[in-house]
C-alpha cells in the first residue's frame, strides 16, 4: 500500500488524478489523506518519502478554471541529462507545465531516503487528462471545435509527445529508487484501428448531382482517369438498377487489412442528424444493415459516430446511442457496451463526455486535433475522464485520438505528401511502442479509394506488423 498525504484543496480533483496514475496507469493500491501541507508527500513505509511540489491545486479558489490559473508561458524546461534519474522519455527535455524552477538547486533533491521532486506531475497530469485549458480559453474554428494552434501542446512543441507518459515514467523511477520492491502492472502495446463511416456508398443511393460531382472530382481534383471511367460506368449500372461495383465499398479490404496483422477495426456509424454537414444515409435502410451484419459476421466492431449537432445535444445523442443499441441488440451483437467518436470531432469540455456516460456510451474516441495529429489530452493510454464542472469523476473512459488521416493529408490541415506522411505514422506508431501505449488511428473507408492512399494505408499496418514482432521479442 502506498500513502499519499495532500493538502486540502481541491481534494476530489486530486483524489481523481492521483487513482488515474497510481490505480489506472501503475496498478499501485494508494490510501490518500488529507494533511495540513504544501506538497504531495508519498510513502510506503515510515523510512522514506517522496515529496512532489504543488502548483495547479495550490491555485486560489477564484482562479479556477480562469486564465490566472493557465500554465506560464514558455514554459521552463528541466534537462534530465543533468541528473541521475533515467526515466523513459520521448526527449530528455521535460517542459513543466506547472512546478518550481529547474534552475534553482532546490528542484531536484536525491538521497538514499528522500526526494524532492520540483515538478508538479499531478496537477500537470489534470491539465492534460481533462482539457483544462479548453473550458477556460474561448478559441473555437468554424465548426466550434478547440483548434490545436490555440493548445498549450501545439504552442510549446509537445504536442505530438504524450507528456503524460513521460511524467509517469518520472514519478515510477522516484517510487522504484526509493521502493525497489514495487512493482507496477504490465501492458501491452495496443493498436486500436478505426474507421468513421461517413460516406459508406458513392452509389447507393444513386444521386445524379453526388455522381457528377464526384467524378468531376476525381478528374479535376485527383487527375485520375481510371477512377472516373469506373465511376462513370458503375454510376450507369447502378441508376439502371443493374450490378455494379461502388468505390466507397472498401470494407472488406480493410477488415483484410486489419485481420493481416490479428486486430479488429472499429466501425462508427451516423445515426441521425439532419444538419448540412450530415451523410444522407439511413443506418437502418437495406444496404447499410447488410454492411452492418457484414462487419459484424467477421468479428469486428460496430460503433457510434454521433451526428454533427450531438456534441451539445443530449436529447438528439440519447436517440442515435438508441438506435445503434436497437440494432445490435436485433443481430445479436449488442454487448452491453458501445463506443465511438464524435462526427467531425466536434467536441465541448466537459459537456460532451457527460453526454456521453448520460446516454449510456463506454467509450469515446473524439480527443484527437482535425488539423493537427498527436496527444491531445498528453497521453497514449485510455483513461476514465473527470467533468471539470461536476467536480466529479465518470465511468466513460477515453481512447485518445493519435492519427486522422485527414490532419495529415488534407492542404488545409498539415498538407503532408504520402511519404512525409508515413514518417509521421512511424514515428507516433514507435512513441507509443516505448511505453506499451496505445496507437489508435481514424483512417476512413471512403479515403481509401486511390492505389496511393491503400499503399500509404498497407505500409501502415506492415509497420504495426513488425511493432508487434519487435514488442514479442
Amino acid at each position: 500500500m502506498i500513502f499519499i498525504q495532500i493538502p486540502g484543496t481541491y481534494t476530489d480533483e486530486r483524489r481523481y488524478i492521483l487513482a488515474v496514475m497510481f490505480n489506472e496507469f501503475l496498478g499501485l493500491d494508494i490510501q490518500v489523506q488529507v494533511s495540513d501541507r504544501q506538497d504531495v508527500r508519498i510513502t510506503v513505509d515510515s523510512v522514506r518519502e517522496l515529496v512532489v511540489a504543488d502548483g495547479l491545486f495550490a491555485v486560489p479558489s477564484n482562479q479556477w478554471l480562469q486564465h490566472a490559473s493557465l500554465p506560464k508561458r514558455p514554459l521552463k524546461t528541466w534537462n534530465l541529462a543533468t541528473t541521475r534519474l533515467t526515466a523513459i522519455t520521448v526527449n530528455p527535455q521535460i517542459p513543466l507545465i506547472y512546478g518550481d524552477d529547474p534552475s534553482t538547486s532546490n528542484f531536484f533533491r536525491l538521497s538514499e531516503e528522500r526526494i524532492h521532486l520540483g515538478l508538479d506531475i499531478f496537477g500537470s497530469a489534470f491539465f492534460m487528462l481533462t482539457c483544462y485549458e479548453e473550458m477556460v480559453k474561448g478559441d473555437r474554428d468554424q465548426h466550434d471545435r478547440f483548434p490545436a494552434k490555440s493548445s498549450l501542446a501545439y504552442q510549446e512543441r509537445f504536442l505530438e509527445r504524450p507528456i503524460v507518459n513521460e511524467y509517469l515514467e518520472i514519478l515510477w523511477w522516484c517510487l522504484k529508487y526509493l521502493w525497489s520492491g514495487l512493482e507496477r502492472k504490465s501492458r501491452q502495446f495496443r493498436v486500436c484501428l478505426t474507421h468513421d463511416v461517413d460516406n459508406p456508398f458513392e452509389l447507393t443511393p444513386f444521386q445524379m448531382k453526388r455522381w457528377l460531382r464526384r467524378l468531376g472530382g476525381h478528374l479535376v481534383l485527383r487527375r485520375d482517369v481510371g477512377l472516373a471511367s469506373s465511376l462513370a460506368v458503375n454510376g450507369c449500372f447502378a441508376a439502371l438498377g443493374l450490378p455494379h461495383q461502388d468505390g466507397l465499398d472498401t470494407f472488406d479490404w480493410v477488415m483484410d487489412q486489419s485481420e493481416s496483422i490479428r486486430v479488429k477495426s472499429a466501425f462508427y456509424f451516423i445515426c441521425g442528424g439532419n444538419s448540412q454537414f450530415d451523410p444522407c444515409y439511413d443506418v437502418n435502410s437495406l444496404a447499410i444493415r447488410k454492411l452492418i451484419r457484414q462487419i459484424l459476421s467477421r468479428g469486428h466492431e460496430v460503433g457510434l459516430h454521433p451526428s454533427y449537432d450531438t456534441y451539445i445535444r443530449l436529447d438528439k445523442l440519447k436517440i442515435e446511442a438508441y438506435t445503434l443499441q436497437c440494432i445490435l441488440s436485433e443481430e445479436g451483437a449488442f454487448t452491453g457496451e458501445i463506443g465511438g467518436r464524435q462526427h467531425f470531432l466536434r467536441w465541448k469540455a466537459p459537456d460532451t463526455w457527460q453526454y456521453w456516460e448520460d446516454s449510456g456510451l463506454a467509450y469515446d474516441s473524439s480527443l484527437g486535433y482535425s488539423e493537427h495529429v498527436g496527444f491531445r489530452c498528453g497521453t497514449c493510454y485510455e483513461y476514465p475522464v473527470f467533468n471539470l464542472k461536476t467536480g466529479q469523476g465518470l465511468k466513460l473512459r477515453e481512447r485518445p485520438l493519435t492519427i486522422m488521416e485527414c490532419s495529415m493529408l488534407r492542404s488545409s490541415s498539415m498538407g503532408l505528401s504520402n511519404d512525409k506522411a508515413w514518417l509521421e505514422v512511424k514515428k507516433l506508431i514507435d512513441v507509443c511502442r516505448v511505453f506499451d501505449g496505445d496507437f489508435t488511428l481514424l483512417w476512413h473507408n471512403s479515403e481509401l479509394v486511390t492505389g496511393k492512399s491503400r499503399t500509404l494505408y498497407k505500409r501502415v499496418i506492415t509497420h504495426l506488423e513488425n511493432s508487434f514482432n519487435i514488442h514479442s521479442q
